[in-house]
């Protein structure tokens, strides 16, 4: 008898009796939540997890408790996940759907690991792990999720060793596969150059085999590779979701990978391996019932790297453009795991705006060009995190970051938290944002709104005050989070101030001890101001430009305040450089409604009294095209002059 048909045959036990065992306990309201079993489709985890090796990595989805039994062979740790308790591997945090345990990481959305794991895969190519291969587990519903396409392009592009796993188990939750796939399965990573091999079976022993050939595949050429493995789900969805025909099921059950190892199997050895395996789990339920939850204090607070500090005045005669380009040349010479993507980013053409012109004779094999594919392309630079580099991304237009939205919500700046610790993003994504240029309303938005409200991505813009190549430098030499960094576009040709004796153009300038400091801007250190304006990025040219007019003409003494960290704001700082000014008006290009001025009024309404408060955006409309249209719509000095009047004479 084949000793390898006993080992597998005890793995797919220990999935059925562990997913079953889960399904009773939730019919008694002993768990919460939801949970997803394979039952059914064990054969598939255990073929595929008998070729891993320590090397590998492994991506999955919502259905992951098989694949991570058949990797882990560890039911005790998994079972206090799914119940919450601090004994499980994310200390409860990730539950039945967000798992990560040494090389093995799993997501509940559709779709959105796939790029991860290709970057994971193009990150062990770039770093000389040759015959290192990352699986990732999709099902036939995720083939109708655009950024696997997206996947499937970057990985035949990249050539990265990857082996892409399709299940097909006949359904999308309820919808049968051919009401929801079109055509081929495998004609769609073939049509991306993706050799592809198709099978149809429940059988462990033939399953294994073909996946020795898939790993032998990707392991010789370093290139990808698509298996689909067409089998059925004869448990529910999830728990108790289950309208299929109930002849149907009894045909598949006929089917049973278990039933089908039994009769290879002496019968003795198989009553051995379910006592043995039963045993185990009666163990692991008395386990985790009796160990605690987490306490929640460290659960809910957001961490973030002191990290180095320092003056970041700029000191030279330098356009912003050129001063973004010195940082991440000097970057890239002090740090060999720094790379560069985006859209023609490459020379001779070096960016839509310039940044990284030049730097490719430099850095040629770490400067990629990437396809039309913002969400492929940051999912990619994820995984590339994940796997030890520092990925650097330009949005050509920060307007499409819109379209890579799911990849910064619920994954990268998720898996540091949902993980417990155990995976770090550092990932900085270059956004060019702003209006100005007259390039009309999908070109031209300031969306730093929908960003700042995000857990755990911290959200950075430069200003002309900053010395740009330092800002830059700082960012990746401790980065170990999602990082957000906004470029006004109109700021990229104009010269950045230089700080002297204290002093910017006529104003006296004080920067705070941080990382990312906050800077006040004031024609007057010793008088109490008649009012302030909180900003950011371009807003400082029009604060100081109504601060002057405000002081020659209406002999009023305005202070500005310039925020380099959006998200997390330094309230502390800000409050102290507002001192005893009771009149304060915020002013960002965003649109008015729900906008950053908003979150910092309402952070200064919680812990000042007796001021006064204003805000300066964009109109609550689209930007229109050409410079005269946008005037009306985006904030100027006179509106902001306006605004202060007004608040002043209340």
């Amino acid at each position: 008898m084949n000793r390898d048909i006993i080992k597998f045959y005890e793995k797919m036990y220990k999935i059925r009796c562990f997913e079953e065992m889960l399904l009773k306990l939730f019919s008694e309201n002993k768990l919460q939540g939801t949970t997803h079993t394979s039952i059914g489709q064990e054969a598939n985890a255990v073929a595929v997890m008998s070729n891993i090796r320590n090397e590998d990595f492994v991506f999955s989805s919502h259905r992951c408790h098989g694949q991570f039994i058949a990797y882990s062979d560890d039911i005790k740790i998994l079972l206090s996940e799914i119940m919450g308790k601090q004994t499980g591997m994310c200390k409860g945090r990730g539950g039945s759907q967000h798992i990560c345990y040494r090389h093995f990481y799993t997501n509940g959305v559709q779709g959105g690991i796939i790029p991860n794991a290709t970057g994971m895969a193009l990150a062990n190519k770039m770093n000389g792990k040759q015959e290192a291969v990352v699986v990732a587990f999709l099902g036939d519903g995720t083939l109708g999720q655009g950024v696997v396409y997206e996947s499937f392009n970057l990985a035949a592009l990249y050539s990265v060793p990857i082996l892409y796993v399709v299940e097909d188990n006949g359904y999308a939750m309820s919808t049968k596969t051919q009401e929801g796939v079109a055509g081929s399965m495998t004609a769609r990573a073939e049509a991306f150059g993706i050799r592809t091999a198709e099978i149809t079976s429940n059988d462990v022993m033939v399953l294994n085999e073909n996946m020795e050939e898939a790993f032998r595949y990707v392991r010789t050429t370093g290139k990808p590779f698509c298996q689909v493995i067409h089998t059925y789900r004869l448990g529910p969805h999830s728990k108790g979701d289950d309208f299929r025909d109930l002849n149907e099921i009894s045909e598949w059950s006929k089917k049973d990978p278990l039933k089908i190892a039994e009769e290879k199997i002496e019968r003795d050895v198989v009553a051995q391996i379910r006592s043995e395996v039963e045993e185990e789990l009666q163990e692991a339920i008395l386990e985790a019932d009796q160990a605690q939850a987490d306490d929640g204090e460290e659960m809910c607070r957001e961490k973030w790297s002191a990290g180095e500090t320092g003056s970041l005045f700029n000191c030279d005669d330098i356009r912003c453009v050129e001063s973004l380009n010195a940082g991440l040349r000097a970057s890239m010479y002090n740090c060999d795991n720094i790379v560069l993507l985006g859209e023609d980013i490459r020379d001779p053409y070096g960016g839509a705006f310039k940044v990284t012109k030049g730097l490719t004779a430099h850095f040629s094999d770490r400067i990629m060009n990437t396809p039309i594919s913002e969400a492929g392309v940051l999912g990619l630079g994820i995984g590339m995190a994940m796997g030890g580099l520092k990925p650097v991304i330009e949005i050509m237009f920060g307007d499409f970051i819109t379209l890579g939205f799911d990849q910064l919500l619920n994954h990268a700046t998720k898996y540091n938290w949902m993980y417990a610790g155990q995976v770090n993003i550092p990932v900085l994504i270059r956004v060019p944002m702003g209006g100005g240029r007259g390039y009309g309303a999908t070109h031209s938005q300031s969306l730093e709104k929908y960003l700042i409200g995000i857990p755990n991505l911290r959200v950075l813009a430069v200003s002309k005050i900053h010395n740009a190549e330092a800002l830059i430098s700082r960012i990746l030499e401790g980065i170990d989070c999602p990082t957000i960094l906004i470029e006004d576009k109109k700021m990229y040709g104009e010269k950045l101030y230089i700080e002297k004796a204290g002093k910017i153009n006529m104003f006296h300038v004080r920067e705070s001890e941080a990382a990312f400091p906050i800077y006040r801007l004031t024609f007057d250190e010793e008088e109490v101001p008649d009012a302030t304006i909180i900003t950011y990025g371009s807003g400082v040219d029009i604060a100081m430009e109504a601060a002057r007019e405000l002081m020659l003409g209406d002999e009023l003494l305005v202070n500005i305040i310039v925020h380099t960290c959006l998200s997390p704001v330094d309230t502390r700082a800000m409050i102290g450089y507002i001192g005893n000014c009771k009149n304060i008006v915020s002013l960002e290009e965003g649109t008015l409604r729900n906008g950053w001025g908003a979150e910092i009024i309402s952070q200064l309404a919680e812990n000042l009294t007796g001021c006064k408060y204003g805000r300066i955006a964009s109109e609550n409309c689209v930007i229109p095209c050409g410079e005269e249209l946008e005037k009306k719509v985006l904030p100027d000095k006179d509106k902001v002059i306006c605004e202060i009047r007004r608040i002043i004479n209340e």
